[in-house]
């Protein structure tokens, strides 16, 4: 099934303060007054994750799957335990959690709670992701 075009589109687009926050601090350049880019990385990934992982509540609730609600709220609180407990920087419990999201992404598109095109955008999506902040985490 063909990925809707406006989920690709709005999908690549927030793929652009990624981008940008990994370019600035790589190469020096695109930089905005007044604006450090690791931390509005950081700040956009964290709304970011959150929205991704509110999807699989979204996901369960279409199985009325119990273990499904359980699995949807992990990563949150996942991402909460690393970064409270000291175990974790900001910027490595996202990109464990945004790698744990995609196993996620999986379960539940086996199951069918998902759409047949989702794991296509995702792999993507999460590709890009996840290099942008490896490169902001190797820039720390």
């Amino acid at each position: 099934m063909k990925i809707p075009p406006v989920a690709l589109v709005l999908g690549i687009a927030g793929l652009i303060p990624f981008v940008w926050g990994a370019l600035s601090l790589q190469l020096g350049i695109l930089g905005l007054p007044g604006l450090a880019p690791r931390e509005a990385v950081l700040a956009y990934g964290l709304m970011i994750y959150s929205f991704m992982a509110g999807t699989h509540w979204g996901f369960a609730a279409k199985g009325n799957w119990a273990l499904g609600y359980v699995l949807s709220v992990m990563p949150v609180l996942g991402f909460l335990a690393l970064v409270m407990a000291g175990l974790a920087t900001v910027n490595e419990a996202l990109i464990i959690g945004f790698a744990s999201l995609l196993g996620l992404d999986v379960w539940f598109w086996k199951r069918g709670l998902a759409p047949r095109w989702w794991m296509r955008l995702r792999l993507g999506l999460s590709a890009v992701v996840l290099a942008s902040l490896v490169s902001i985490w190797q820039m720390g």
